[in-house]
């Protein structure tokens, strides 16, 4: 028990640091988290982060050491000391990696730990940063969002379920036989 304890508070946004901390500063901290909404503290603290940030430093060999600092940066966007969009360049930077696996590391860490919690996370982020996230959609007629967050291209005009439904049926792939459809087997030539 206390080889897993150690590694909560290796792992632990709400803990890294504290040890170094003096007691203004960890007064300082708890201030913050006390004003962000609850299900934004509750993640700082919640033994799930802990084991996220250790999988994701096990999944990508060259974090291995640097749990803390991936800790310290999810602490920092959930505060709001770091605005969300930041945080692939910032991973690059703090951890020293290749901007496409900082990148890799930031899409996981959003649809995988922050998937919950998205909405107040933008709340905030919203209210900290104006005019860094993009606004609300408004209406039916807005664009299909796509996987990843990515807006598809602009579509006639019709409704949210027309685009929807276009969107689909454009980039969905079709159920092909493995040798049929538009496949030409020339193993059997």
């Amino acid at each position: 028990m206390p080889q897993n304890l150690q590694k909560y508070f290796q792992f632990s946004p709400f803990f890294t640091d504290s040890a170094a901390m003096s007691d203004l500063a960890w007064e300082r901290l708890q201030d913050k988290i006390e004003k962000t909404p609850p299900t934004l503290a509750n993640l700082l603290t919640n033994n799930k982060t802990s084991s996220f940030i250790e999988s994701l430093t096990q999944k990508y060999v060259q974090l291995s050491v640097q749990g803390s600092d991936i800790a310290r940066l999810i602490r920092d966007v959930v505060l709001a000391d770091m605005f969300i969009g930041d945080m692939p360049q910032e991973l690059s930077q703090r951890l020293g990696i290749d901007p496409t696996t900082a990148r890799e590391v930031a899409n996981q860490i959003i649809s995988q730990l922050f998937a919950p919690v998205i909405e107040d996370l933008k709340k905030v982020h919203r209210e900290k940063f104006p005019g860094r996230l993009p606004a609300k959609p408004q209406g039916p007629t807005s664009s299909y969002q796509g996987q990843g967050g990515q807006a598809s291209k602009p579509q006639e005009q019709g409704t949210g379920e027309q685009a929807h439904q276009q969107y689909a049926s454009r980039y969905q792939g079709e159920d092909l036989p493995e040798s049929g459809g538009n496949i030409i087997d020339l193993r059997q030539k």
